[in-house]
Protein backbone atom coordinates (compact mmCIF):
# COMPACT_ATOMS: atom_id res chain seq x y z
CA UNK A 1 0.00 0.00 0.00
CA UNK A 2 1.12 3.32 -1.09
CA UNK A 3 2.09 5.32 2.26
CA UNK A 4 2.71 8.75 0.51
CA UNK A 5 -0.13 11.49 0.42
CA UNK A 6 -1.27 14.96 -0.53
CA UNK A 7 -2.43 15.43 3.05
CA UNK A 8 -2.82 13.85 6.52
CA UNK A 9 -5.51 14.67 8.64
CA UNK A 10 -4.64 13.48 12.48
CA UNK A 11 -7.77 13.13 14.62
CA UNK A 12 -11.29 12.34 12.75
CA UNK A 13 -13.68 14.15 15.29
CA UNK A 14 -16.24 16.41 12.93
CA UNK A 15 -13.56 19.16 12.26
CA UNK A 16 -11.06 16.51 11.02
CA UNK A 17 -13.72 14.95 9.21
CA UNK A 18 -15.04 17.54 7.45
CA UNK A 19 -11.71 18.73 6.68
CA UNK A 20 -10.65 15.08 4.97
CA UNK A 21 -14.16 15.18 2.78
CA UNK A 22 -12.92 19.02 2.04
CA UNK A 23 -9.32 18.18 1.07
CA UNK A 24 -10.25 14.94 -0.76
CA UNK A 25 -13.39 16.61 -3.07
CA UNK A 26 -10.55 19.16 -4.05
CA UNK A 27 -8.66 15.92 -5.46
CA UNK A 28 -6.10 16.12 -2.64
CA UNK A 29 -4.92 12.26 -1.29
CA UNK A 30 -5.72 11.91 2.39
CA UNK A 31 -4.57 9.89 4.90
CA UNK A 32 -7.23 10.31 8.42
CA UNK A 33 -5.25 9.05 11.57
CA UNK A 34 -7.85 8.73 13.92
CA UNK A 35 -7.60 6.78 17.56
CA UNK A 36 -10.52 5.57 17.95
CA UNK A 37 -11.93 2.26 16.10
CA UNK A 38 -15.66 3.47 15.99
CA UNK A 39 -17.28 7.18 16.42
CA UNK A 40 -17.44 8.93 20.25
CA UNK A 41 -21.09 7.17 21.22
CA UNK A 42 -21.89 10.09 23.29
CA UNK A 43 -23.11 13.67 22.87
CA UNK A 44 -20.10 16.43 22.71
CA UNK A 45 -20.73 19.33 20.66
CA UNK A 46 -24.66 20.64 20.35
CA UNK A 47 -25.01 23.38 19.03
CA UNK A 48 -24.20 24.20 14.82
CA UNK A 49 -24.40 27.79 13.64
CA UNK A 50 -26.01 28.44 9.68
CA UNK A 51 -22.27 28.91 7.94
CA UNK A 52 -21.97 25.11 9.31
CA UNK A 53 -24.88 23.62 9.03
CA UNK A 54 -24.51 25.13 5.04
CA UNK A 55 -21.28 23.60 4.46
CA UNK A 56 -22.48 20.13 5.76
CA UNK A 57 -25.28 20.20 3.38
CA UNK A 58 -23.05 20.58 0.27
CA UNK A 59 -20.68 17.80 2.04
CA UNK A 60 -23.09 15.50 2.95
CA UNK A 61 -25.20 15.18 -0.33
CA UNK A 62 -27.60 12.29 -0.24
CA UNK A 63 -26.76 11.71 3.32
CA UNK A 64 -27.72 14.88 4.76
CA UNK A 65 -31.77 13.67 4.41
CA UNK A 66 -30.59 11.50 7.38
CA UNK A 67 -28.61 13.85 9.29
CA UNK A 68 -31.33 14.94 12.43
CA UNK A 69 -31.14 18.82 13.30
CA UNK A 70 -33.71 20.78 15.35
CA UNK A 71 -34.00 25.05 14.77
CA UNK A 72 -33.94 26.71 18.17
CA UNK A 73 -36.96 28.64 18.69
CA UNK A 74 -35.62 30.76 21.93
CA UNK A 75 -32.40 31.03 23.60
CA UNK A 76 -31.95 33.03 26.55
CA UNK A 77 -30.63 34.01 30.04
CA UNK A 78 -33.12 33.25 32.84
CA UNK A 79 -33.02 35.05 36.10
CA UNK A 80 -33.66 31.92 37.90
CA UNK A 81 -35.60 28.49 37.42
CA UNK A 82 -38.89 29.07 39.33
CA UNK A 83 -38.98 32.26 36.59
CA UNK A 84 -37.52 29.60 33.37
CA UNK A 85 -40.86 31.22 31.22
CA UNK A 86 -40.12 34.68 32.19
CA UNK A 87 -36.79 35.21 30.51
CA UNK A 88 -34.68 38.66 31.63
CA UNK A 89 -32.90 38.45 27.64
CA UNK A 90 -34.19 36.29 24.66
CA UNK A 91 -32.30 35.64 21.34
CA UNK A 92 -35.08 34.58 18.38
CA UNK A 93 -35.95 33.66 15.41
CA UNK A 94 -36.50 37.19 13.28
CA UNK A 95 -40.73 37.18 12.09
CA UNK A 96 -41.04 38.20 8.33
CA UNK A 97 -44.05 39.69 7.69
CA UNK A 98 -45.33 38.63 11.35
CA UNK A 99 -44.62 34.74 10.94
CA UNK A 100 -41.26 33.15 12.21
CA UNK A 101 -38.80 31.72 10.09
CA UNK A 102 -39.76 28.36 9.15
CA UNK A 103 -38.06 25.90 11.27
CA UNK A 104 -38.15 23.09 8.35
CA UNK A 105 -34.76 25.09 7.34
CA UNK A 106 -31.68 25.56 10.00
CA UNK A 107 -31.55 28.78 11.94
CA UNK A 108 -29.18 30.65 13.87
CA UNK A 109 -29.02 27.96 16.19
CA UNK A 110 -29.32 24.08 15.54
CA UNK A 111 -28.80 21.29 18.02
CA UNK A 112 -27.89 17.96 16.97
CA UNK A 113 -26.60 14.34 18.41
CA UNK A 114 -23.27 14.28 17.61
CA UNK A 115 -22.35 10.69 17.32
CA UNK A 116 -25.17 10.68 14.92
CA UNK A 117 -23.18 13.36 12.88
CA UNK A 118 -19.67 11.80 13.66
CA UNK A 119 -21.29 8.15 12.04
CA UNK A 120 -22.60 10.14 8.72
CA UNK A 121 -18.99 12.05 8.42
CA UNK A 122 -17.59 8.39 8.27
CA UNK A 123 -20.11 6.85 6.36
CA UNK A 124 -18.99 9.96 4.10
CA UNK A 125 -15.52 9.49 4.26
CA UNK A 126 -15.82 5.69 3.33
CA UNK A 127 -17.20 6.46 0.40
CA UNK A 128 -14.42 8.40 -0.81
CA UNK A 129 -11.77 6.91 -3.03
CA UNK A 130 -9.64 9.52 -2.51
CA UNK A 131 -9.29 9.08 1.62
CA UNK A 132 -7.40 6.09 3.24
CA UNK A 133 -8.61 5.79 7.04
CA UNK A 134 -6.19 4.67 9.67
CA UNK A 135 -8.86 4.12 12.46
CA UNK A 136 -7.77 2.85 15.87
CA UNK A 137 -4.00 4.18 15.52
CA UNK A 138 -2.24 6.86 17.17
CA UNK A 139 0.97 9.15 16.85
CA UNK A 140 4.32 7.86 17.53
CA UNK A 141 6.89 10.16 16.18
CA UNK A 142 6.40 13.27 13.49
CA UNK A 143 9.32 14.99 11.46
CA UNK A 144 9.89 16.87 8.99
CA UNK A 145 12.68 16.52 6.42
CA UNK A 146 11.52 17.84 3.00
CA UNK A 147 8.34 16.06 3.31
CA UNK A 148 5.91 15.61 6.43
CA UNK A 149 7.22 12.25 7.85
CA UNK A 150 4.23 10.39 10.87
CA UNK A 151 4.80 7.21 12.53
CA UNK A 152 1.94 6.09 14.08
CA UNK A 153 1.00 2.44 15.75
CA UNK A 154 -2.17 0.57 15.72
CA UNK A 155 -3.65 0.24 19.36
CA UNK A 156 -5.00 -3.28 19.13
CA UNK A 157 -1.82 -5.18 16.97
CA UNK A 158 1.04 -3.00 17.95
CA UNK A 159 1.78 -2.67 14.55
CA UNK A 160 3.54 0.45 13.63
CA UNK A 161 3.20 1.93 10.04
CA UNK A 162 5.18 5.48 8.56
CA UNK A 163 2.97 7.85 6.77
CA UNK A 164 4.62 10.64 4.58
CA UNK A 165 2.72 13.92 3.06
CA UNK A 166 2.91 17.17 1.49
CA UNK A 167 0.37 18.77 4.15
CA UNK A 168 -0.25 17.75 7.70
CA UNK A 169 -3.09 19.09 9.46
CA UNK A 170 -3.60 18.18 13.50
CA UNK A 171 -7.38 17.64 14.06
CA UNK A 172 -6.31 15.91 17.14
CA UNK A 173 -8.11 17.91 20.31
CA UNK A 174 -6.99 19.75 23.02
CA UNK A 175 -4.14 17.46 24.27
CA UNK A 176 -3.28 17.69 20.63
CA UNK A 177 -0.64 15.57 19.96
CA UNK A 178 0.59 17.28 16.41
CA UNK A 179 0.53 20.72 18.76
CA UNK A 180 2.94 19.91 20.87
CA UNK A 181 5.15 18.04 18.11
CA UNK A 182 5.31 21.85 16.56
CA UNK A 183 6.66 23.14 20.09
CA UNK A 184 2.85 25.65 19.52
CA UNK A 185 2.20 27.29 23.17
CA UNK A 186 -1.08 27.89 24.30
CA UNK A 187 -1.99 31.47 25.27
CA UNK A 188 -4.75 31.58 28.23
CA UNK A 189 -7.75 33.74 27.71
CA UNK A 190 -9.37 33.32 31.01
CA UNK A 191 -9.86 30.66 33.50
CA UNK A 192 -11.24 27.42 33.54
CA UNK A 193 -14.53 26.26 34.07
CA UNK A 194 -15.74 22.52 35.03
CA UNK A 195 -19.47 21.84 34.66
CA UNK A 196 -21.29 18.50 35.25
CA UNK A 197 -22.56 17.61 31.65
CA UNK A 198 -25.50 15.85 31.77
CA UNK A 199 -27.64 14.43 28.86
CA UNK A 200 -31.11 12.71 29.51
CA UNK A 201 -33.21 10.59 27.00
CA UNK A 202 -37.26 11.44 28.10
CA UNK A 203 -40.44 12.36 26.36
CA UNK A 204 -41.65 16.25 26.91
CA UNK A 205 -44.25 15.21 29.40
CA UNK A 206 -41.72 14.65 31.17
CA UNK A 207 -41.68 18.81 31.90
CA UNK A 208 -42.05 19.64 35.05
CA UNK A 209 -45.16 22.12 35.08
CA UNK A 210 -43.43 25.96 34.49
CA UNK A 211 -40.70 24.43 32.58
CA UNK A 212 -42.55 24.21 29.19
CA UNK A 213 -40.55 25.90 26.19
CA UNK A 214 -39.91 25.34 22.33
CA UNK A 215 -36.93 24.04 21.46
CA UNK A 216 -34.11 25.92 22.65
CA UNK A 217 -32.11 26.88 25.53
CA UNK A 218 -31.75 28.85 29.12
CA UNK A 219 -28.63 29.77 31.06
CA UNK A 220 -30.29 30.01 34.15
CA UNK A 221 -28.42 32.15 36.56
CA UNK A 222 -29.04 31.22 40.17
CA UNK A 223 -29.05 34.35 42.67
CA UNK A 224 -27.46 32.50 45.42
CA UNK A 225 -24.69 31.85 43.46
CA UNK A 226 -25.27 27.86 44.23
CA UNK A 227 -25.46 26.34 40.94
CA UNK A 228 -25.95 28.63 37.76
CA UNK A 229 -26.97 25.97 35.30
CA UNK A 230 -27.49 25.56 31.45
CA UNK A 231 -31.10 23.93 30.49
CA UNK A 232 -31.13 23.09 26.42
CA UNK A 233 -34.21 21.56 24.96
CA UNK A 234 -33.82 19.72 21.81
CA UNK A 235 -36.98 18.94 21.04
CA UNK A 236 -38.42 19.26 17.64
CA UNK A 237 -39.98 17.63 14.44
CA UNK A 238 -36.24 17.24 12.53
CA UNK A 239 -34.14 15.60 15.47
CA UNK A 240 -35.23 11.99 14.55
CA UNK A 241 -34.95 9.15 17.22
CA UNK A 242 -32.99 11.86 19.06
CA UNK A 243 -36.44 14.35 19.68
CA UNK A 244 -36.43 14.09 22.94
CA UNK A 245 -33.03 14.92 24.30
CA UNK A 246 -32.56 17.30 27.09
CA UNK A 247 -28.65 18.73 28.35
CA UNK A 248 -27.80 19.93 31.54
CA UNK A 249 -24.57 22.16 32.26
CA UNK A 250 -24.71 22.46 35.89
CA UNK A 251 -21.70 24.74 37.11
CA UNK A 252 -19.46 22.55 39.42
CA UNK A 253 -17.74 24.77 42.51
CA UNK A 254 -13.89 24.12 43.08
CA UNK A 255 -14.29 22.34 46.39
CA UNK A 256 -17.49 20.17 45.70
CA UNK A 257 -16.37 16.19 45.43
CA UNK A 258 -16.69 15.61 41.35
CA UNK A 259 -17.00 11.81 41.89
CA UNK A 260 -20.36 12.13 44.52
CA UNK A 261 -22.28 14.89 42.41
CA UNK A 262 -21.98 12.22 39.06
CA UNK A 263 -24.04 9.28 41.35
CA UNK A 264 -27.20 9.04 39.32
CA UNK A 265 -29.34 9.68 42.61
CA UNK A 266 -27.37 12.90 42.83
CA UNK A 267 -28.20 13.64 38.96
CA UNK A 268 -31.87 13.12 39.36
CA UNK A 269 -31.78 15.33 42.45
CA UNK A 270 -30.20 18.24 40.17
CA UNK A 271 -32.74 17.50 37.38
CA UNK A 272 -35.96 17.16 39.63
CA UNK A 273 -36.89 20.60 39.65
CA UNK A 274 -36.80 20.57 35.84
CA UNK A 275 -37.96 16.76 34.58
CA UNK A 276 -39.72 13.67 36.66
CA UNK A 277 -37.09 11.20 37.82
CA UNK A 278 -39.37 8.68 36.89
CA UNK A 279 -39.62 9.11 33.06
CA UNK A 280 -36.36 9.83 32.42
CA UNK A 281 -32.93 7.91 30.99
CA UNK A 282 -29.46 9.40 31.70
CA UNK A 283 -27.79 8.97 28.67
CA UNK A 284 -24.62 10.09 30.13
CA UNK A 285 -23.21 12.35 33.05
CA UNK A 286 -19.66 13.51 32.71
CA UNK A 287 -17.52 16.40 34.27
CA UNK A 288 -16.30 18.65 32.07
CA UNK A 289 -13.68 21.50 32.38
CA UNK A 290 -14.13 23.86 29.50
CA UNK A 291 -10.78 25.47 28.92
CA UNK A 292 -9.86 29.31 27.17
CA UNK A 293 -7.04 28.67 25.25
CA UNK A 294 -5.53 30.19 21.67
CA UNK A 295 -2.48 28.65 20.56
CA UNK A 296 -0.12 31.23 19.83
CA UNK A 297 1.61 29.37 16.61
CA UNK A 298 -0.91 27.89 13.90
CA UNK A 299 1.77 26.56 11.05
CA UNK A 300 5.01 25.57 11.22
CA UNK A 301 6.22 24.90 7.54
CA UNK A 302 3.35 22.74 5.91
CA UNK A 303 2.18 21.68 9.48
CA UNK A 304 -0.84 23.01 10.61
CA UNK A 305 -2.96 22.80 13.61
CA UNK A 306 -7.31 23.24 13.54
CA UNK A 307 -10.24 22.81 15.87
CA UNK A 308 -9.71 22.20 19.84
CA UNK A 309 -5.56 21.97 18.93
CA UNK A 310 -6.02 25.42 18.25
CA UNK A 311 -8.48 26.96 20.17
CA UNK A 312 -10.73 25.98 23.18
CA UNK A 313 -13.30 28.21 24.43
CA UNK A 314 -16.11 27.87 27.26
CA UNK A 315 -19.74 26.41 26.25
CA UNK A 316 -21.65 29.96 26.32
CA UNK A 317 -22.01 30.98 22.90
CA UNK A 318 -21.96 27.19 21.49
CA UNK A 319 -19.08 28.51 19.16
CA UNK A 320 -16.35 25.73 19.75
CA UNK A 321 -16.59 23.56 17.01
CA UNK A 322 -18.38 26.19 14.95
CA UNK A 323 -14.65 27.89 15.00
CA UNK A 324 -13.11 24.91 14.04
CA UNK A 325 -14.57 23.86 11.24
CA UNK A 326 -15.33 27.44 10.00
CA UNK A 327 -11.18 28.22 10.37
CA UNK A 328 -10.63 24.72 9.04
CA UNK A 329 -12.27 25.99 5.41
CA UNK A 330 -10.65 28.88 5.90
CA UNK A 331 -7.03 27.01 5.24
CA UNK A 332 -7.84 23.84 3.18
CA UNK A 333 -8.89 27.16 0.90
CA UNK A 334 -5.71 28.35 1.15
CA UNK A 335 -3.82 25.41 0.13
CA UNK A 336 -5.74 24.46 -2.88
CA UNK A 337 -4.93 28.18 -3.86
CA UNK A 338 -1.02 27.17 -3.91
CA UNK A 339 -1.37 23.76 -5.07
CA UNK A 340 -3.04 25.36 -7.89
CA UNK A 341 -0.60 28.11 -8.67
CA UNK A 342 -2.38 30.67 -8.45
CA UNK A 343 -0.89 31.91 -5.10
CA UNK A 344 2.30 31.80 -3.22
CA UNK A 345 3.28 29.49 -0.11
CA UNK A 346 3.30 32.97 1.68
CA UNK A 347 -0.94 32.67 1.25
CA UNK A 348 -0.33 30.13 3.89
CA UNK A 349 0.18 32.39 7.17
CA UNK A 350 -2.85 34.36 6.05
CA UNK A 351 -4.31 31.29 8.31
CA UNK A 352 -3.55 32.42 11.37
CA UNK A 353 -3.70 36.39 10.42
CA UNK A 354 -7.01 35.99 9.31
CA UNK A 355 -9.07 33.80 11.60
CA UNK A 356 -6.80 34.53 15.11
CA UNK A 357 -8.51 37.39 15.92
CA UNK A 358 -11.74 36.25 15.32
CA UNK A 359 -11.39 33.17 16.79
CA UNK A 360 -9.87 35.00 20.23
CA UNK A 361 -12.60 37.56 20.13
CA UNK A 362 -15.32 34.84 20.05
CA UNK A 363 -13.43 33.02 23.28
CA UNK A 364 -13.56 36.33 24.77
CA UNK A 365 -16.90 37.06 24.15
CA UNK A 366 -17.95 33.28 25.27
CA UNK A 367 -16.37 34.13 28.95
CA UNK A 368 -17.82 37.78 28.74
CA UNK A 369 -21.40 36.03 29.04
CA UNK A 370 -20.40 32.99 31.25
CA UNK A 371 -19.25 36.07 33.45
CA UNK A 372 -22.76 37.23 33.44
CA UNK A 373 -23.90 33.79 33.93
CA UNK A 374 -21.79 33.38 37.28
CA UNK A 375 -21.83 37.08 38.48
CA UNK A 376 -24.64 37.00 41.42
CA UNK A 377 -23.10 39.88 43.50
CA UNK A 378 -26.23 41.71 45.94
CA UNK A 379 -26.02 44.74 43.59
CA UNK A 380 -25.33 42.45 39.99
CA UNK A 381 -28.91 40.90 41.43
CA UNK A 382 -30.75 44.01 42.19
CA UNK A 383 -29.64 45.59 39.01
CA UNK A 384 -31.03 42.95 37.25
CA UNK A 385 -34.16 42.28 38.97
CA UNK A 386 -34.97 46.01 38.61
CA UNK A 387 -34.51 45.71 34.80
CA UNK A 388 -36.47 42.81 34.30
CA UNK A 389 -39.40 44.57 36.24
CA UNK A 390 -39.74 47.41 34.52
CA UNK A 391 -39.13 45.25 31.41
CA UNK A 392 -42.47 43.99 32.36
CA UNK A 393 -41.00 40.38 32.48
CA UNK A 394 -41.94 37.35 29.82
CA UNK A 395 -44.02 40.40 28.47
CA UNK A 396 -40.21 42.60 27.54
CA UNK A 397 -37.27 40.85 27.81
CA UNK A 398 -33.91 42.23 26.44
CA UNK A 399 -33.47 41.33 22.82
CA UNK A 400 -29.79 40.03 22.94
CA UNK A 401 -29.92 40.28 18.73
CA UNK A 402 -27.40 41.98 18.03
CA UNK A 403 -25.70 43.10 20.84
CA UNK A 404 -24.37 40.11 22.11
CA UNK A 405 -23.33 37.85 19.00
CA UNK A 406 -20.00 37.34 17.76
CA UNK A 407 -19.02 40.60 15.91
CA UNK A 408 -17.57 40.66 12.50
CA UNK A 409 -13.98 41.22 13.09
CA UNK A 410 -11.60 43.61 10.47
CA UNK A 411 -8.21 42.06 9.90
CA UNK A 412 -5.26 43.70 8.64
CA UNK A 413 -5.00 41.41 5.88
CA UNK A 414 -3.38 43.41 2.67
CA UNK A 415 -6.25 45.36 3.57
CA UNK A 416 -5.63 49.13 5.39
CA UNK A 417 -9.33 49.13 7.68
CA UNK A 418 -10.54 51.94 9.16
CA UNK A 419 -10.77 52.10 12.76
CA UNK A 420 -13.96 53.18 12.86
CA UNK A 421 -15.40 50.56 9.88
CA UNK A 422 -18.47 49.03 11.17
CA UNK A 423 -18.04 45.52 12.89
CA UNK A 424 -21.23 44.51 14.32
CA UNK A 425 -24.15 42.74 11.91
CA UNK A 426 -27.14 41.04 13.63
CA UNK A 427 -27.63 37.72 12.71
CA UNK A 428 -30.57 38.53 10.28
CA UNK A 429 -30.67 41.14 8.23
CA UNK A 430 -31.96 40.66 4.80
CA UNK A 431 -34.46 38.67 3.07
CA UNK A 432 -33.32 36.12 0.62
CA UNK A 433 -35.09 35.22 -2.53
CA UNK A 434 -36.25 31.83 -1.14
CA UNK A 435 -37.99 34.30 1.41
CA UNK A 436 -35.76 33.33 4.50
CA UNK A 437 -33.49 36.04 6.38
CA UNK A 438 -29.83 35.82 6.39
CA UNK A 439 -27.33 37.63 7.62
CA UNK A 440 -24.53 39.19 5.67
CA UNK A 441 -22.13 36.93 7.52
CA UNK A 442 -24.43 33.77 6.31
CA UNK A 443 -25.76 34.80 2.56
CA UNK A 444 -23.43 32.56 0.56
CA UNK A 445 -21.22 32.39 3.38
CA UNK A 446 -18.69 30.00 1.83
CA UNK A 447 -17.32 32.33 -0.89
CA UNK A 448 -15.81 36.04 -0.66
CA UNK A 449 -18.10 38.89 -1.43
CA UNK A 450 -18.25 42.51 -2.33
CA UNK A 451 -21.89 43.74 -0.99
CA UNK A 452 -22.47 47.19 -2.80
CA UNK A 453 -24.86 50.41 -1.41
CA UNK A 454 -27.44 50.53 -4.40
CA UNK A 455 -25.84 48.94 -7.45
CA UNK A 456 -23.49 46.09 -8.83
CA UNK A 457 -22.65 48.09 -11.73
CA UNK A 458 -19.59 49.92 -11.16
CA UNK A 459 -18.06 46.39 -9.85
CA UNK A 460 -18.93 44.38 -12.58
CA UNK A 461 -16.19 45.32 -15.15
CA UNK A 462 -13.54 45.24 -12.46
CA UNK A 463 -14.10 41.64 -11.19
CA UNK A 464 -14.72 40.05 -14.58
CA UNK A 465 -11.05 39.88 -14.73
CA UNK A 466 -10.44 38.06 -11.90
CA UNK A 467 -9.72 34.06 -12.09
CA UNK A 468 -12.54 31.87 -11.10
CA UNK A 469 -10.98 30.47 -7.70
CA UNK A 470 -10.95 33.66 -6.30
CA UNK A 471 -13.93 35.75 -8.07
CA UNK A 472 -15.81 37.35 -5.32
CA UNK A 473 -19.58 37.26 -5.40
CA UNK A 474 -21.10 40.63 -5.73
CA UNK A 475 -24.58 41.71 -4.16
CA UNK A 476 -26.24 44.66 -3.80
CA UNK A 477 -28.27 45.53 -0.60
CA UNK A 478 -31.03 47.71 -0.17
CA UNK A 479 -33.48 49.02 2.45
CA UNK A 480 -36.34 48.59 0.91
CA UNK A 481 -37.41 52.28 1.26
CA UNK A 482 -38.99 52.81 -2.14
CA UNK A 483 -40.58 49.03 -2.67
CA UNK A 484 -37.57 47.09 -3.81
CA UNK A 485 -37.71 43.63 -3.69
CA UNK A 486 -35.47 40.87 -3.53
CA UNK A 487 -33.52 38.97 -6.85
CA UNK A 488 -30.55 37.10 -8.11
CA UNK A 489 -28.54 40.29 -7.04
CA UNK A 490 -30.01 42.59 -4.95
CA UNK A 491 -31.31 41.65 -1.17
CA UNK A 492 -33.49 44.02 0.65
CA UNK A 493 -33.51 44.42 4.27
CA UNK A 494 -35.99 42.93 6.34
CA UNK A 495 -37.00 46.10 7.44
CA UNK A 496 -37.78 45.99 10.85
CA UNK A 497 -36.83 48.72 13.28
CA UNK A 498 -33.55 47.10 14.18
CA UNK A 499 -31.89 45.82 10.86
CA UNK A 500 -33.09 49.35 9.11
CA UNK A 501 -30.62 50.93 11.51
CA UNK A 502 -27.75 48.41 10.94
CA UNK A 503 -28.17 48.73 7.00
CA UNK A 504 -27.80 52.58 7.80
CA UNK A 505 -24.90 51.75 10.34
CA UNK A 506 -23.40 49.49 7.51
CA UNK A 507 -23.21 52.21 4.95
CA UNK A 508 -21.01 54.58 7.69
CA UNK A 509 -17.47 54.51 9.38
CA UNK A 510 -18.34 55.11 12.73
CA UNK A 511 -18.10 58.57 14.14
CA UNK A 512 -16.73 60.38 10.80
CA UNK A 513 -19.79 59.16 9.33
CA UNK A 514 -18.11 59.49 5.42
CA UNK A 515 -20.04 57.33 2.85
CA UNK A 516 -19.44 53.31 2.26
CA UNK A 517 -19.86 52.44 -0.54
CA UNK A 518 -18.92 49.40 -1.07
CA UNK A 519 -18.10 45.89 1.91
CA UNK A 520 -15.78 43.48 1.39
CA UNK A 521 -16.24 39.92 3.43
CA UNK A 522 -14.31 37.00 3.45
CA UNK A 523 -16.27 33.73 3.72
CA UNK A 524 -18.70 33.75 6.84
CA UNK A 525 -17.51 36.21 8.95
CA UNK A 526 -14.39 38.35 8.35
CA UNK A 527 -14.85 41.74 7.13
CA UNK A 528 -11.88 42.74 5.11
CA UNK A 529 -12.73 46.41 4.31
CA UNK A 530 -14.92 48.81 3.27
CA UNK A 531 -14.91 51.51 0.68
CA UNK A 532 -16.28 54.24 -1.37
CA UNK A 533 -17.76 55.23 -4.98
CA UNK A 534 -14.61 56.37 -6.95
CA UNK A 535 -12.20 53.75 -5.09
CA UNK A 536 -13.56 50.32 -7.08
CA UNK A 537 -9.52 50.26 -8.46
CA UNK A 538 -8.22 50.62 -5.14
CA UNK A 539 -10.66 47.88 -3.47
CA UNK A 540 -10.13 45.54 -6.38
CA UNK A 541 -5.76 46.10 -6.03
CA UNK A 542 -6.84 45.50 -1.99
CA UNK A 543 -8.57 42.62 -2.47
CA UNK A 544 -5.88 40.41 -5.12
CA UNK A 545 -3.33 41.55 -2.51
CA UNK A 546 -4.90 39.33 -0.14
CA UNK A 547 -4.06 35.97 -2.13
CA UNK A 548 -0.23 36.33 -2.31
CA UNK A 549 -0.94 35.81 -6.19
CA UNK A 550 1.93 34.69 -8.62
CA UNK A 551 1.62 36.76 -11.19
Amino acid sequence: MDKDYDAIVMGCGPTGAIASILLANKGFKVAVVEKSAKPYPYPRAIALNEFTMDLLKNLLGELWEKFNFTTAVEVGYVLSKEKINEPFGLMQPPEIDGKVLDLDNFGFINWIYSPQLEELLREKIKSNENITTFYDHSGLILWEDGKNYLKIENSTTGIQTELSCKYLLGADGGGSFVRKQIGAPLKKLGNAISFLIVDIKASRKALQPGMEFDSGGHQIIDPSGERPTTFIHCEGKNHGSHKNHFRFEFALKPDENYASIQSPESIKELVSPYLKNEQIEIERSTVYKFNSLISTKWRVKNIFTIGDATHQTSPFLGQGLNMGIRNSYNLINKIELVEKGISSDTLLDTYQIECYPDSEYIIKQSLFMGGLLFNTRFYVNFARGLIHFFNGGRGKPIQLFPEFVPETVTVPNGFKPNKYSQKGYPMYNYTTKEGFPRSLRSYNSTKYRIFCKDSTEAVEGHISKIPDAIRPNVTALSDGRNGEKTSDKLLVCCQRKDDLKMHDKLFSRGIIRSNVDYVVMAPCYTMLGTYSKGQENKMISDYLSVFNLTN
